[in-house]
């Protein structure tokens, strides 16, 4: 770890070791495999079209090398004086955005940075009442720490204030290390991502007091690298697909919400990987059971980062909630909603849960915002709470043994005093009506925006068997896009990794078989229904609506 002795202080987040400690490759930690074999590799988004930017720390460069098999052929803007390359940035980059490493290899407009000049003239324009530079970038990646002096409160209400103006997404990185998080640059922000590592391996808990708002979790989510400066990276990479998706995905064109930072945060948040032993601390028992005032879990944040559970979400698309729970539509399992909210009042979706879900995952998030001299700021506090509703249409709350009929562990209601965000976690969600309340409290605030983001997780399908492997030695594979809803319409299956341009035939039934059939296996028993011709595209995809 290296740091510099001046007033502001940034280091390295990790030395520049490439990790291949996991057993799986990061693409299946991350969900990217799972995005490819649902969507397709060619319909996958890589985050094209997305500009982004990397922060380094000075020394020894702050540069990625343009060189590097997995870098080359981006155009690279040195933003800082003295570019010079470094082993730190360049691995970084492949995390980033790297052809081979990276989640998100689309990018193809890179703005570079030093720390000590970011925080000053280069974007920041230090600590005065200078607002900060205008960005090109849209998705901004900081695998560095530091403590920041006097001035750190000033640099994160910067921060903060260009991230709600300008719509932009900044991952930070926490140190490596077990222990409590010991400086505050760029983790204790309250707009941004605070990224930790899969095995653990970092700083943890509540932000540091002397900084606006002490005893916030952090970090929010963690991925699958050696140490932060790469696990860092890789949710960058994240936030660069979503926004990829936002911008091209047909039932989001025109819904400009799906590019804010709130709405891809919790898209983020609430789709990562909550692995064995996660918990957000609340009781298991008892008149409690299920009321948490602690969001997150204390080590990993959300959890791991999870692309595929995250784009079901984003893609699920706004979903309409009302101001009243008796007037609640029902709305889909998957999805988000932005919405503007007054003090003293709530916000309303209902559920109707038809068969068990293994989990629900639902995440609210909302922007801190700074006076225009950076010396002050004001964000509203919100509680987020899963109800049942009753046969006469009441609501009757979940929290204590009234609950264990309907979940099975998990917390469904979450009210922090301090933090910028509410999750449920909710386990074995059984059959059943449900409302979500969004509240918030009373305040004499403007009206603010959050963004609300679930997924109640359908049971896996049953995978009955391969598919036949095609003459290009692919296994041609069928999948499902969309959700299964009346209201939605959008389901459809889909034919991936075929022989490119040719013609087949559909068809269904209701039982499972396994019998020879043209060269391969038939895994539908008869009788069947056909469902009409269909034929592959130039990628060996074809769509079943």
């Amino acid at each position: 770890m290296e740091r510099l002795r001046r007033a502001v202080c940034v280091s390295l987040a990790a030395s520049a070791v490439l990790s291949t400690a996991h057993a799986q490759s990061i693409a299946d930690l991350t969900g990217l495999t799972a995005l490819r074999g649902r969507l397709g590799v060619a319909s996958t988004p890589d985050g094209s079209g997305v500009r982004v930017g990397q922060v380094e720390a000075p020394a020894p460069g702050y540069a990625p090398d343009p060189t590097h098999p997995e870098l080359a052929g981006r155009s690279y803007y040195y933003l800082s004086p003295t570019p010079s390359t470094s082993a730190h940035a360049t691995a970084v980059a492949q995390y980033f955005f790297g052809s081979l490493t990276s989640l998100s290899p689309g990018p193809a407009d890179i703005d570079c940075y030093e720390a000590n000049h970011w925080l000053g003239t280069g974007f920041l324009n230090g600590s005065g009442a200078i607002p900060p530079q205008t960005a090109l970038f849209k998705v901004l990646n900081n695998s560095w720490i530091g403590g920041g002096g006097s001035s750190a409160n000033i640099y994160l209400r910067k921060l903060d204030f260009a991230i709600e103006t300008q719509g932009l997404l900044v991952a930070a990185g926490v140190n490596n290390g077990s222990g409590t998080l010991d400086v505050p640059l760029l983790s204790h922000g309250f707009n941004g991502l605070a990224v930790g590592r899969s095995d653990g391996q970092h700083r943890a808990g509540p932000t540091l007091s002397g900084f606006d708002r002490p005893g916030r979790m952090k970090p929010e989510i963690v991925a699958p690298a050696g140490a932060t400066s790469f696990s860092t990276p890789l949710v960058s990479g994240g936030a660069s697909l979503l926004v990829e998706t936002a911008r091209t995905w047909p039932s989001l064109a025109g819904v400009a919400a799906a590019q804010r930072p709130e709405v891809i945060k919790a898209a983020l948040l609430a789709g990562a990987e909550h692995r064995f032993g996660w918990s957000n601390g609340a009781p298991t028992s008892g008149p409690s059971r299920g009321d948490t005032s602690m969001p997150l879990d204390p080590l990993w944040g959300a959890d791991e980062l999870d692309v595929n559970h995250s784009h079901w979400i984003l893609t699920g698309g706004p979903q309409p909630s009302s101001s009243l729970a008796s007037s609640a539509a029902s709305v889909a399992h998957a999805g988000w909603e932005y919405v503007s909210t007054t003090a003293a009042t709530s916000r309303f979706w209902r559920f109707d849960v038809e068969s068990t879900k293994p989990f629900a995952s639902i995440l609210a998030t909302w922007n801190r915002q700074t006076a225009a001299n950076f010396g002050s700021f004001s964000r509203p506090e919100f509680d987020l709470e899963l109800w049942s509703i009753d046969s006469n249409g009441a609501l009757t709350s979940l929290v204590g043994d009234s609950g264990l009929a309907s979940f099975g562990g998990g917390n469904v209601r979450s009210a922090s005093a301090v933090d910028n965000l509410e999750h449920l976690y909710v386990t074995q969600l059984e059959p059943g009506a449900y409302v979500l309340e969004l509240r918030r409290t009373s305040d004499l605030l403007a009206p603010w925006n959050v963004a609300v983001a679930w997924e109640l997780r359908c049971a896996d399908p049953i995978a009955y068997g391969t598919g036949k492997l095609t003459s290009l030695g692919q296994e041609a594979r069928l999948g499902f896009e969309g959700f299964a809803s009346e209201a939605q319409n959008d389901f459809e299956l889909a034919v991936t990794q075929a022989l490119p341009n040719v013609a087949g035939v559909a068809f269904w039934g209701l039982a499972a078989a396994s019998t020879p059939f043209q060269g391969g296996v038939k895994y539908v028993a008869s009788p069947t229904q056909r469902m009409g011709l269909v034929a592959t595209d130039a990628t060996g995809r074809a769509a079943i609506g």
